[in-house]
């Protein structure tokens, strides 16, 4: 197969105009250039710019705060209180504790709202239940967390209906997060 030199000449010209393109882009590198946000829902927008105000200190005071809660290490005195989330630390870890066996939807610890997804103990059980948990406040007291329980039934269609869920449960759910924290309270002093 020969080359004739036409066909050498356009190859030669290409392999040129490629190289002086791709160096020509090069040039860019000095300028600026600023990509446009990603769309974001406001409460997304409205935490991200609360953190640029502040900085970074409720995030290091947070992490610091989860090592600590994980580890035991640090300062027992600090946790107490909700210093890096914006509500009781007790009572945030209580929750999340106590409704652990339930899968997470959400969890908001500076604005202290926990929900969950829909839970049911088995495939064929016909009723299923989803909490959502506001934690009130930075003080450790006993209306400091508000439960909402949601109750869904099968029908004879098997279809979810609503049912209106006992305030009895919600009551048993808020004491075992608050008999939690209390233990939290005591191990802390210690």
């Amino acid at each position: 197969m020969g080359f004739n030199s036409k066909t050498t000449c356009f190859i030669l010209a290409t392999l040129l105009l490629s190289l002086f393109h791709t160096t020509g882009c090069s040039l860019l590198d000095d300028s600026e250039i600023t990509r446009a946000r990603p769309n974001e829902d406001k409460d997304m927008m409205r935490e991200r710019e609360r953190r640029e105000r502040v900085g970074n200190a409720d995030e290091e005071t947070f992490i610091g705060k989860l090592f600590q809660d994980v580890t035991g290490f640090g300062d027992k005195k600090e946790s107490t209180g909700g210093g890096g989330i914006g509500v009781n630390n007790l009572l945030w870890r209580a929750t999340l504790d106590t409704l652990s066996f339930m899968p997470l939807v959400s969890a908001d610890p500076f604005g202290g709202v926990i929900i969950t997804d829909w839970y049911a103990d088995s495939e064929i059980s016909k009723e299923k239940f989803k909490i959502v948990a506001y934690i009130i406040g930075t003080e450790l007291r006993v209306d400091g967390i508000k439960v909402s329980v949601f109750k869904k039934i099968k029908d004879k269609n098997g279809d979810w209906v609503d049912k209106k869920s006992s305030t009895i449960l919600q009551n048993k759910i808020e004491d075992a997060i608050l008999t939690k924290a209390r233990k939290y309270k005591i191990q802390n002093n210690k």
